[in-house]
């Protein structure tokens, strides 16, 4: 896979219809938004794609799914620490 940089594609979700995300990343790590710019992560408990929050510089779910306004004051363009990210992509393809 090529790095991505805010290219817009259709995602599924489990409890809810196909939604299009704008996606920045590789192969190695990821990071989603909603076209407004809202960070979003997937909560396997709702089945759905929700707008993130960032906490100790890792995103949770803020619970809102995406066919409800984003939380009142959320920050456009939001994004996990580096160190985050770094460990997010050594857990998905450990060193050989």
């Amino acid at each position: 896979m090529t790095a991505i940089f805010g290219e817009l594609l259709s995602f599924s979700q489990e409890k809810g219809p196909d939604i299009r995300l704008k996606v920045f990343g590789d192969e190695f790590y990821a990071r989603y938004e909603t076209p407004e710019g809202y960070s979003v992560i997937y909560d396997q408990e709702l089945g759905l794609f929700v707008y993130a929050l960032l906490q100790d510089g890792r995103f949770v779910s803020s619970g809102v799914n995406l066919g409800s306004s984003p939380p009142p004051n959320l920050a456009l363009h939001l994004e996990e620490d580096r160190r985050v990210q770094t460990s997010r992509a050594e857990s998905r393809f450990p060193k050989r």
